[in-house]
């Protein structure tokens, strides 16, 4: 189904209305042939975009229909040239993409890129690797958890890592998990912390806060 332009809509709003187009220039004190032009999308030969928004204001505003939505037509089909001109989009360049020859030498640059982007891909790998803290993660208690005076503490962080739960070290499972008890004296708010770590003196620190309750 063909998409109805500007000019259509407008000439058609015009005819529903039995309105010449005669009569519509004496009235919006438009001129004719701009009239003709506007309905004949020939929008080349009328003033800048400005007065072509007004003219469909204007058509809007005598036959009582939402001028906007004609607006939105406008630029779907027209782009606004430099000096202020509608020009249709189909006619508009686009920048031509240089086409790629393959030759040896083409091929030789692919290739290195390609090698730099892997090793670029790598050392920012290996960089991660080595900057990252150690893994902990904790299993119990849960944030903002009710418990006893005697608290478990449960977790898994990497095998070689160094662990204290509240400044207390903590043996390590030998796939890193671990589990131990703490004893808090007081009922109320407070903190457990946790801290992780590795060889490289990276550390993990993680904390929970619980409500005890005896």
């Amino acid at each position: 189904m063909k998409i109805k332009s500007v000019g259509e809509i407008l000439s058609e709003e015009r005819i529903s209305h039995n309105v010449t187009i005669e009569f519509l220039a004496k009235k919006t004190k438009i001129k004719q042939e701009y009239l003709e032009y506007l309905e004949d999308n020939q929008f080349e030969k009328l003033p800048s975009a400005p007065f072509i928004k007004g003219y469909i204001k204007t058509y809007a505003r005598i036959f009582g229909f939402e001028y906007k939505p004609l607006i939105a037509v406008l630029r779907r089909d027209y782009k606004e040239s430099a000096k202020g001109k509608l020009v249709p989009r189909e006619f508009i360049k686009p920048v031509l993409r240089q086409k790629i020859t393959w030759n040896p030498m083409t091929a030789s640059v692919m290739i290195a890129g390609s090698i730099f982007a892997t090793l670029a891909l790598f050392v920012i790998y290996k960089w991660y690797i080595f900057n990252r803290p150690p893994l902990l993660v904790i299993y119990s208690p849960d944030e903002n958890g009710e418990v006893s005076s005697q608290i478990i503490v449960e977790g898994k962080t990497d095998p070689e890592s160094f662990l204290v739960v509240n400044s207390q070290p903590v043996t390590l499972q030998p796939d890193g998990s671990f589990s131990t008890q703490i004893l808090m004296p007081r009922e109320g708010i407070t903190t457990i912390t946790i801290e992780s770590t590795d060889k490289r003196g990276k550390t993990n620190l993680l904390q929970k806060t619980v409500r005890v309750k005896f």
